[in-house]
């Protein structure tokens, strides 16, 4: 796995588990009872797309314009 590819995937998990957090963990620090759904963002479905074109140019812009503004 390249590099790039590496680093779409992490960014990709840290997003997508920070979205199921602020949906599924409550003030407290509990889990609620049930499962509530999340949305992924928009800048992990893009980061998949571009991994499933393998297109590098996109996933490093991407890194440097959308991720790193969050």
């Amino acid at each position: 796995m390249k590099p790039w590819e590496e680093k779409a995937n992490r960014i990709i998990a840290r997003v997508c588990l920070a979205s199921y957090r602020a949906a599924n963990i409550k003030r407290d620090g509990t889990r609620r009872k049930r499962h509530v759904p999340y949305s992924v963002p928009n800048v992990a479905r893009r980061l998949v797309d571009a991994l499933g074109k393998n297109d590098e140019e996109t996933a490093k812009a991407i890194f440097l314009f959308d991720y790193d503004a969050q």
